[in-house]
């Protein structure tokens, strides 16, 4: 019995090792592709006179209602300090990618909105996420929909632990209703669009999207 109980503790203790050590290699090979992608944008971005800050101000814009934002907001969803914002911004006024202008119902709002010529600079051509696209073709079908549900756990957590600012995740929206129908393809639900979809169908950046009240 002593030896049994002394095997059992020595396979515990490997489970937890294994366990721990997956964990690390998950998070390396998290870190390898978030680096790859962040030296090839600097190349890219570099050669085209955009940093990979002002890109990411550049898709943040687009992807809004009128392709505009309250300084604050991008600040806020990009997890930058107002000021940087704001500098980053007036840089790209410069450059004639986005115009700032006062907010009509609050003067002392400023709000900066894409021009056309920003717009051009956002082609799907030159988006760091479209490679991305193209690597999770390696997948199956199924895998792509686990690695979904679990980018969408991990960016909650560090959402909760403070790491990050609130996306605009459906986990996190008003409208959304987890596992309220039967179907095992459809069961969540979302109350905007009046709609039931399956995990597949989650979205990281809704532009319907309305923070839960906590």
């Amino acid at each position: 019995m002593a030896e049994l109980r002394v095997l059992n503790k020595e396979k515990k203790s490997s489970t937890v090792q294994d366990s721990a050590a997956l964990t690390t290699q998950l998070a390396a090979g998290l870190e390898k592709i978030g680096l790859a992608m962040k030296s090839r944008t600097w190349r890219r971005e570099g050669r085209a006179g955009l940093g990979p800050l002002q890109r990411q101000v550049l898709t943040l814009l687009q992807s809004k209602p009128e392709q505009r934002a309250r300084v604050s907001t991008v600040a806020n969803e990009l997890a930058v300090r107002l000021p940087t914002a704001s500098e980053v911004i007036a840089t790209l006024e410069r450059k004639q990618l986005v115009r700032r202008r006062h907010d009509m119902t609050d003067r002392r709002v400023v709000v900066a909105q894409l021009t056309a010529k920003g717009n051009r600079a956002c082609t799907p051509t030159s988006r760091m996420p479209d490679r991305l696209a193209t690597a999770t073709e390696a997948l199956s079908e199924p895998e792509q929909v686990v690695l979904l549900t679990s980018l969408v756990k991990m960016i909650r957590s560090l959402q909760e632990q403070g790491e990050i600012s609130a996306t605009r995740m459906c986990v996190s929206c008003q409208f959304f209703r987890p596992n309220q129908h039967a179907s095992s393809d459809r069961p969540h639900h979302c109350d905007y669009l009046k709609a039931s979809f399956g995990d597949s169908s989650l979205r990281l950046n809704c532009q319907v999207y309305e923070p839960a009240t906590t």
